[in-house]
């Protein structure tokens, strides 16, 4: 429906020539000579062929045109509205579990949501809330120390070192080759943007079982570092490629360093977005959580992990992480946003140079879309598991994020593809995320738990729900858009049903948020 309140009054400037009003002084000689003025100059031919009702005409007609645009905008935003939300909707009773969606092109954004927030109350998810999503946090992380490359405070090819010491140093006594040995001397900051530093990723298991059994700690960027450092390198810098949140935290503090901040925690994440792009309000439903539980943050979604080492017991357990630390590894995985904004970050970021308000140059960003494969066996690509690629900041060739499965066998499958990053973290999750450079839109899914949590049918339909979900809800876009259709069949179950019983848990300390951070400062480095 068309926003009447817009519409009442149309207000037009257009240009017209000079009318040749006469001055003082001519006024004057045509009084002493009135049988001889000047010929006044001709209005434009639209103006004098029709005069009045000929200029009412154009004011109609631009008029008009200008009101065909906003309802063809309109037009879009509710077809891409309408043909998502009853998706959503469906897949959030199938696999009871929370979606937000959003969308954004040259014109228009869109956003929907279905499915509950809090399980306790039995509140909505609402488009607008932000939700924790962890490894998406990468690509703004990377377009900051891009930033700062463009603007000469470092260079790329420096000595990851050169930056990290001073920072190691201050906070913690301690510096990268006492963690790394010597070989860490040739690590860049580019191979810690790409993944070629050679350091193996933190043990996520400890990590996960960490944040779950002391909920009012926080795991500060030490601890990962540790968690990486303690196990070597994996190769070489530069000779392999190996995804590692532990690289993300490192930049983290080289962004310290550049910035002139005393503490990682004083980092300003958010200064990352233009001045021009902020003041629009195109992101304000993005954050970067620091210290504390997610509950003291206003507007965070609450979201719910599957204890999964527990998955042949016949009883499954979810557990709302509301009242758990939300830093997620801090400038590795500490964004709490919209999937909206999310999809706004991304069509921002390949569509607006940097001459023109925008996050990056043109030439920044052709650097980060140079991408390598990764070894990591537990990322599912196009040619199976290990043949996922990485940029700077970007990911691809993966599975449910840039590659699909086609309707059509001869539909080229490039067409769906998105230019971005997925994230995931023990709760919640978004995919795909990104610029689909075909079709020119931004695009994002987010879901607030990384599995169905349906316990009525067979359990095991729940391992596939982000994948079918967000198939059918990307596919519902790309018909709108004219694009080749996904084929987002699921495939049969074989063997037994699993039955299971569940419940879902949260923390005891679920009340309204306490005034300050509850962080055991000891554990927090």
């Amino acid at each position: 429906m068309l926003n009447k309140s817009k519409l009442d009054v149309i207000y037009f400037l257009v240009p017209v020539e000079d009318d040749g009003s006469l001055t003082r002084e001519e006024l004057l000689e045509l009084n002493k000579q009135p049988d001889q003025r000047p010929a006044r100059p001709r209005l434009p031919t639209a103006f004098t062929q029709t005069g009045v009702a000929g200029l009412a005409s154009m004011f109609l007609l631009l008029a008009l045109a200008c009101i065909q645009r906003i309802a063809a905008d309109v037009n879009r935003s509710i077809q891409v509205q309408q043909a998502v939300q009853p998706v959503l909707d469906e897949m959030a009773v199938k696999y009871n579990m929370s979606f937000s969606f959003g969308f954004v092109d040259r014109s228009v954004r869109a956003a929907a949501a279905s499915g509950l927030n809090n399980i306790f109350r039995k509140t909505p998810l609402m488009p607008e809330m932000l939700v924790p999503l962890g490894s998406v946090t990468k690509s703004w992380t990377a377009v900051m120390v891009m930033q700062a490359a463009e603007s000469g405070k470092l260079s790329l090819d420096d000595r990851a070192s050169t930056w990290l010491d001073p920072v190691m140093s201050r906070l913690w006594s301690i510096t990268m080759q006492q963690l790394w040995g010597a070989q860490v001397e040739e690590v860049r900051v580019r191979d810690l943007l790409g993944m070629t530093s050679g350091f193996h990723d933190y043990d996520d298991f400890f990590l996960e079982h960490f944040t779950l059994a002391f909920s009012a700690d926080d795991a500060g960027p030490l601890i990962y570092i540790r968690s990486s450092a303690r196990q070597g390198f994996l190769c070489k810098p530069r000779t392999c490629a190996s995804y590692s949140g532990a690289n993300y935290v490192l930049l983290g503090l080289v962004l310290v360093q550049v910035h002139g901040t005393w503490s990682w925690q004083d980092l300003p994440q958010l200064s990352v977005i233009p001045k021009q792009l902020f003041e629009t309000g195109r992101y304000s439903h993005t954050s970067f959580l620091n210290l504390g539980r997610c509950s003291q943050y206003p507007g965070v979604a609450h979201q719910y992990t599957w204890q999964y080492w527990r998955n042949a017991s016949s009883h499954q357990t979810f557990q709302d992480l509301f009242s758990n630390s939300c830093l997620n590894g801090w400038t590795m995985g500490n964004i709490a946003s919209s999937a909206q904004d999310l999809a706004t970050f991304f069509f921002d970021l390949f569509t607006l140079p940097k001459e023109k308000g925008g996050f990056l140059r043109n030439a920044s960003l052709l650097e980060m879309q140079k991408m390598k494969r990764l070894s990591d066996d537990w990322c599912l690509g196009p040619t199976g598991y290990g043949s996922c690629s990485y940029g700077m900041g970007l990911l691809t060739d993966q599975v449910g994020q840039d590659v699909w499965p086609m309707q059509d066998p001869s539909a080229d499958p490039k067409e769906a593809r998105v230019m971005g990053h997925p994230g995931e973290d023990w709760g919640s999750g978004c995919s795909p995320c990104g610029y689909n450079q075909k079709y020119d839109f931004g695009i994002c899914i987010a879901y607030t738990s990384v599995v169905g949590m349906n316990c009525s049918g067979d359990f095991r339909e729940n391992y596939g729900a982000v994948q079918e979900a967000t198939c059918r809800a990307y596919d519902a876009v790309l018909a709108i858009v004219g694009a080749p259709r996904l084929n987002c069949t699921v495939p049969s179950l074989v063997g037994a049903p699993e039955s299971k019983t569940c419940s879902w848990e949260r923390n005891p300390n679920h009340g309204p948020p306490p005034e300050a951070p509850l962080v055991s400062r000891a554990l927090v480095v």
